[in-house]
């Protein structure tokens, strides 16, 4: 079956999750049903002689196949077709690599992007100040109806955008970027979400040293570094920091309970490691790293945590080479590789720089969080990848 879907309702479908993410897990996961559809009837895959022109295709294919391979000796199915699941998200990025980009198609899935955090962000101010009935998500000031750990990693997402697109003026003028940019980052300060104001301290001043060359641009990473640190003025987000020194001083070891944020993200990671060792080839299998992990812990290998259920080793590598040993983690670093230097020859473009910001994230912030596993995450690394990264707008600036 194939009828004639209009390229601006196929790409409003490709935009709608981006747009749903901070707003509803369920309205992003019908949007996400409905693109399927919509991309089904539309003969698109049609063009999937096209995937084969990205570097990305085969890593992440077989990484998906030995991830349902590792389904076989697992114990615990039930999480281990959520992780499936979440490594089978790499189907929108075939998806993508399949669509008729345009410039203009590309400009609108980055506004719908933007939109959806911005209009969270409206609502969580109204909700916290008890002007909506609403309550903010896990009780956390600020955070809308998005987790706040995730809304971390979309608003620096979208700053490290608008940066660029503050030189470019590509998608919004001048004029326009900068009240954004200065909205977001309050949101940000105001939400306690360590992980992406960890990252956008780290990465805003990379960013500006990449975007401009020549003789300022020593003068502009040292501004960008004191921009960055200059969030720490702000009390609430430097008594987020503190918490989590506190919270890697106090952690030991050998304690029989950990309690803390950071001292079961190291317990996680661990275990990871010691399963890891234990099991080198072929891991303990797609999903099977809490039982496993229960085991480490009934041995008295690794500290208690409580009732607290660890799903994941707290970092992407760790896990995956946990759950599906060296050849897991090999195809896993294999497609992260392949993606990055795709991004990064394209970073010139606006799509490149959209897709290259976000890897950084997924990259960096997979060192303390299992991105690869997480239902947003693990779909946003894949629409970065299906975006059209090897066209080149003739009539962008490069520098």
């Amino acid at each position: 079956m194939r009828l004639r879907i209009p390229d601006a309702w196929m790409f409003s479908l490709y935009a709608l999750p981006l747009f749903f993410f901070p707003l509803s897990t369920a309205g992003s996961g019908i949007a996400m049903g409905l693109l399927i559809l919509a991309y089904g009837i539309s003969g698109h895959w049609r063009n999937w002689r096209q995937i084969s022109h990205r570097a990305w295709w085969l890593p992440w294919l077989l990484l998906v196949g030995w991830t349902l391979i590792g389904l076989l000796w697992t114990t615990n199915v039930f999480f281990g077709q959520k992780v499936a699941l979440s490594t089978a998200d790499a189907l929108f990025a075939f998806m993508g690599a399949t669509l008729p980009w345009q410039e203009r198609w590309m400009k609108w899935v980055i506004r719908w992007f933007l939109a959806g955090i911005l209009l969270n962000e409206g609502l969580a101010f109204l909700m916290t100040w008890k002007i909506l009935p609403w309550q903010n998500t896990h009780g956390v000031p600020y955070a809308g109806f998005c987790s706040h750990i995730f809304l971390s990693l979309v608003i620096s997402h979208a700053i490290l955008w608008l940066v660029y697109d503050q030189k470019m003026q590509w998608n919004f003028p001048r004029w326009a970027n900068w009240p954004l940019i200065l909205l977001l980052a309050l949101q940000m300060a105001l939400t306690p979400g360590r992980s992406g104001q960890l990252l956008l301290v780290l990465l805003l001043p990379v960013a500006l040293f990449i975007l401009y060359p020549g003789r300022w641009r020593w003068a502009v990473l040292i501004l960008g570094v004191l921009a960055a640190l200059g969030l720490f003025v702000i009390p609430e987000l430097r008594t987020h920091f503190l918490v989590g020194i506190h919270e890697l001083q106090q952690f030991s070891p050998m304690q029989a309970d950990v309690n803390s944020s950071w001292g079961i993200r190291l317990v996680a990671m661990w275990g990871g490691v010691l399963l890891f060792w234990m099991h080198p080839l072929f891991g303990v299998g797609t999903g099977d790293f809490y039982p496993a992990v229960m085991q480490l812990q009934a041995q008295h290998l690794i500290p208690s945590t409580g009732g607290f259920i660890m799903n994941t080793a707290a970092n992407s590598f760790i896990s995956e080479a946990a759950s599906l040993g060296i050849i897991g983690l090999c195809l896993f670093l294999w497609m992260l590789w392949a993606l990055t230097r795709e991004c990064w020859q394209a970073r010139w473009t606006p799509q490149g720089w959209f897709a290259l910001s976000y890897v950084a994230i997924y990259l960096i912030g997979g060192l303390f969080d299992s991105l690869s596993w997480g239902y947003a995450d693990s779909v946003n690394i894949a629409w970065m990848a299906g975006l059209p990264l090897l066209m080149r707008w003739p009539w962008v600036k490069v520098p």
